[in-house]
């Protein structure tokens, strides 16, 4: 399962938890005396949110088929946030330099710490807002973009920036949620994020837009779809009740997630898109 590697970083996780949405503020604070059995439930299980699982299964099922086998010399992952793409890639890319950038500083430093404990020499982390990125600077063969163009307020500019660093026959990999979202339990149906400029963009905007500065269009798919969309709200619906009742069903629904990108959704929460700059 992904995220193992955060055991021994509890802090970052509670930090991002705490973003995630409001309602979860107080109960990662009351849950603080139990740092050791939570650090090995990471361990064992990774980190037990199910939409980052999710998407980590997209994202490496992605890679597999189309970019496993590229010589890949730089890759970006832009918004890096805690860090996970970043280490993922320093991995599955040993011959490659990785750069993480992001614009939260707490997190770039966590992230640099955890780079050097894991042994990833081919992994660094600097300051970057995607918005204003240098294009003389750095040129890349694979730029990252997991989950963070629904923080942008123009996020044209971002794709325009992405163009801008890949080099030609480069790769460019979003995962961003998708509008309108449809909830199964009532009780979410007002769930939203504190920190977003918008809910989400649609398959079809991002499809265009990409078009728009240049972008093929590789891989497109639905991501949360039913399968994907249940587990996850049974998450949240636990993590909102109790942590201890989370980490009992975790389990249960990652094997139920599992399945999400075995079919081919005509619907879903996400996009997953993979296009190349020609």
């Amino acid at each position: 399962m992904f995220g193992r590697e955060f055991a021994n970083h509890l802090d970052i996780l509670i930090q991002s938890f705490e973003k995630i949405n409001n309602r979860y503020q107080k109960k990662s604070k009351a849950n603080s005396n139990i740092s050791f059995l939570k650090k090995i439930y990471i361990l064992l299980f990774g980190i037990p949110e199910i939409g980052f699982q999710i998407r980590s299964m997209y994202f490496k099922k992605i890679l597999a088929a189309n970019l496993l086998n590229k010589k890949l010399k730089n890759i970006l992952d832009a918004g890096s946030g805690i860090g996970a793409y970043t280490f993922l890639l320093g991995r599955t890319y040993p011959q490659a330099k990785v750069m993480g950038g992001d614009i939260d500083k707490y997190k770039l430093k966590s992230c640099q710490i955890m780079a050097k404990e894991l042994g990833l020499k081919n992994v660094e982390f600097e300051y970057l807002d995607i918005t204003k990125i240098n294009n003389k600077k750095n040129h890349y063969d694979l730029v990252v973009n997991i989950d963070v163009l629904e923080h942008v307020d123009n996020y044209e500019i971002a794709l325009e920036n992405f163009f801008k660093v890949l080099d030609k026959n480069g790769y460019l990999y979003i995962h961003v949620p998708q509008p309108n979202q449809k909830r199964i339990f009532g009780s979410l149906k007002e769930w939203h994020h504190e920190d977003h400029m918008r809910e989400g963009i649609s398959k079809k905007e991002l499809e265009i837009s990409l078009n728009k500065f240049g972008f093929k269009i590789i891989v497109a798919k639905n991501t949360f779809g039913l399968v994907g969309k249940l587990a996850w709200e049974i998450n949240h619906l636990m993590l909102s009740k109790s942590f201890v009742l989370a980490g009992i069903t975790f389990p249960f629904l990652f094997v139920l997630a599992m399945l999400d990108p075995l079919f081919k959704n005509t619907d879903g929460l996400g996009i997953a898109i993979l296009a190349k700059k020609e």
